[in-house]
């Protein structure tokens, strides 16, 4: 049987705890995690200035770059976490590409709106170096005095694709190991189902 590599989305709305849960997921089930922050990061570092004095096709470089690492991976058979802040009008198109070369599933971390508000601003101004390397408006406005009362709208990929929310406000629920046994119990009735259809052939 020819498997394909797994591409596990793990997204949510900025400061709902994707970053974290990727990187404990890939620790727990041996899987490689590629971060689009973490690809923004390493491109301010090359050119020594703070993310808003770059150009403005900065974001639309880096989300390139992100995309072009992930079909390089799983086009070489390696299954791979991807983690961003992925929305469904800005990127479903680029996810469907992957469609037929992956065995596909969406993580999307919950929490409260407004927890992860807090959550985003506060890791901003505890941190400065964060502002420098990915230019934070909302950060800036909170260092400044200034609050934002209304929560930015976010909308959670849809794909025809397995989905799963996890809740991040605490202790994930379901936990890792129970949301890897329900991924291995699907990739189970497929490989029935396969089976199947080729008796019945």
């Amino acid at each position: 049987m020819n498997l394909k590599p797994y591409l596990l989305v793990v997204t949510g709305r900025p400061g709902s705890g994707k970053t974290t849960f990727a990187k404990t997921l890939g620790s727990e089930i041996f899987m490689p995690v590629i971060s689009r922050d973490q690809i923004k990061e390493g491109y301010v570092h090359t050119f020594g200035k703070k993310h808003t004095e770059l150009p403005p096709e900065t974001n639309k470089i880096v989300t390139e770059l992100f995309f072009d690492t992930l079909m390089g991976l799983v086009s070489n058979n390696v299954s791979v976490i991807a983690e961003a802040a992925f929305q469904h009008k800005l990127w479903s198109d680029m996810l469907e590409r992957f469609m037929e070369k992956v065995r596909i599933y969406l993580l999307i971390c919950k929490i409260d709106d407004r927890l992860a508000v807090e959550r985003f601003i506060n890791r901003g101004l505890e941190n400065p170096l964060r502002e420098y390397f990915h230019g934070d408006k909302g950060v800036d406005m909170a260092r400044k005095g200034i609050i934002e009362s209304n929560v930015v709208p976010y909308e959670e990929p849809q794909l025809d694709a397995p989905t799963f929310h996890i809740d991040t406000s605490g202790e994930y629920n379901p936990s890792i190991k129970e949301l890897w046994g329900k991924i291995m119990g699907l990739e189970i009735e497929k490989k029935t189902d396969v089976i199947y259809d080729y008796e019945k052939k």
